[in-house]
């Protein structure tokens, strides 16, 4: 299992330096940045250009980029950043958010981006479709990274909605973030093709972004899935509340989980009394 993390545990702070130091202090080599203002500045160039020096003098892997959603623009007030907005001048504000985002890709390569489709409790409307399309083509062509769409709780990113979009699109360079806690949620049964993960937890009621085993997510059910979709991209977990000291933990409950599941399947469903899954279906 590869482990990273999303800044957003630190999300109360500004992204700086001295913050990613403190991560890779913590022993993490992959670190997803999680571009929402004012926690990560990217309309700040000179702030770009050190996280970009930071990544590259440090030899770490090339981090992911969690495409901004929201602006908190103070105390009580929130601003939106949906490329599915209705009005097209709110559509095209949001990508000029994305695209000042995604300037971070001239000072270091980007593994992948993530990228949210609508705002949580959005209705789904086959338009939504159109303008994840002209989105998604435009920042290939902006930026030529690959996109990870992440399951929301919303009706537009559920999982099954997001391999329709998959399959009626046939853009390339697209992928499935699967978000654990996110998942919990919607009550997801599946999830394929997912490339990478977003992992926490929570009690089943609301986005809490818990650290595993501290929610009621039964964890041993969710590495059955893993396993079972032959899934080999990383876990990056994306947890609140400043305390890195958790992952260490969590990380070996984990992995003691996942060579349980690997070493023999059938007992581990036993062992935890899950009823067996029906082999995926390779993706064409």
């Amino acid at each position: 299992m590869e482990f990273g993390i999303s800044t957003q545990i630190h999300r109360s702070r500004s992204v700086t330096v001295d913050l990613l130091e403190s991560i890779r202090k913590a022993g993490y080599d992959r670190i997803e940045l999680f571009a929402n203002r004012p926690h990560l500045d990217f309309h700040n160039r000179t702030l770009l250009r050190s996280i970009g020096r930071w990544f590259t003098e440090n030899g770490l892997a090339a981090p992911s980029l969690h495409l901004p959603f929201i602006e908190h623009a103070g105390p009580l007030e929130k601003i939106r950043i949906s490329v599915l907005e209705p009005e097209r001048r709110l559509r095209e504000a949001a990508m000029d958010e994305i695209k000042r985002a995604l300037e971070l890709a001239d000072h270091v390569a980007l593994s992948y981006v993530v990228m949210h489709l609508g705002n949580p409790k959005d209705v789904f409307s086959p338009v939504a479709f159109d303008y994840a399309y002209a989105a998604i083509s435009q920042i290939h062509a902006f930026a030529g990274v690959e996109i990870m769409i992440e399951n929301i709780p919303n009706e537009i990113s559920t999982i099954e909605r997001i391999e329709e979009f998959k399959r009626v699109s046939d853009l390339q360079g697209l992928g499935i973030c699967y978000d654990t806690g996110h998942g919990y949620l919607q009550g997801t049964t599946g999830f394929e093709y997912a490339r990478t993960t977003h992992v926490h937890d929570n009690h089943g009621e609301k986005d809490e972004h818990l650290w595993p085993f501290e929610g009621s997510l039964f964890w041993p059910a969710l590495i059955e899935k893993f396993v079972v979709a032959k899934y080999q991209g990383p876990f990056i977990f994306e947890t609140r509340g400043d305390d890195l000291s958790k992952g260490g933990d969590v990380k070996r409950r984990l992995q003691e989980l996942w060579y349980e599941a690997h070493h023999s399947i059938e007992e581990f469903r036993l062992k935890y009394q899950l009823e067996a899954q029906p082999e995926p279906i390779e993706e064409q």
